[in-house]
């Protein structure tokens, strides 16, 4: 079984890799903003037209949220059976995606800019 790289990264673009970059993540980012940037978890399912099932929403919301991206409420310890509430934190994604494009826009001295 392959294990997973431990790549080194610059500084600040480690919690992209919570952000998984897949198509679910990005379709939960997309719909929040869409809609004011609060959902409820049938809400999300009805913003992504029932084609992702609610289980793979929710793991992925877990995992966003976990990464800061989005949060939950109520808390994590208090939602047992209880409808959550996911607000997009745009301010912590627009930052990380500032800081990937920071760290991947060649200088004036990087060889490949030169180019």
């Amino acid at each position: 079984m392959p294990a997973y790289s431990d790549a080194p990264l610059p500084v600040g673009l480690d919690a992209l890799v919570g952000m998984g970059m897949n198509r679910v993540k990005l379709a939960i980012a997309v719909a929040l903003a869409e809609h004011g940037g609060t959902l409820s978890t049938p809400g999300l399912v009805a913003a992504l037209e029932g084609t992702v099932a609610g289980t793979t929403i929710v793991r992925n919301l877990h995992e966003l949220e976990d990464h800061g991206y989005v949060s939950g409420d109520p808390p994590l310890r208090d939602r047992r059976r209880r409808l959550t509430r996911w607000t997009l934190n745009n301010a912590k994604l627009h930052a990380d995606l500032r800081a990937l494009i920071q760290a991947t826009t060649p200088s004036a001295q990087s060889p490949t800019a030169a180019g």
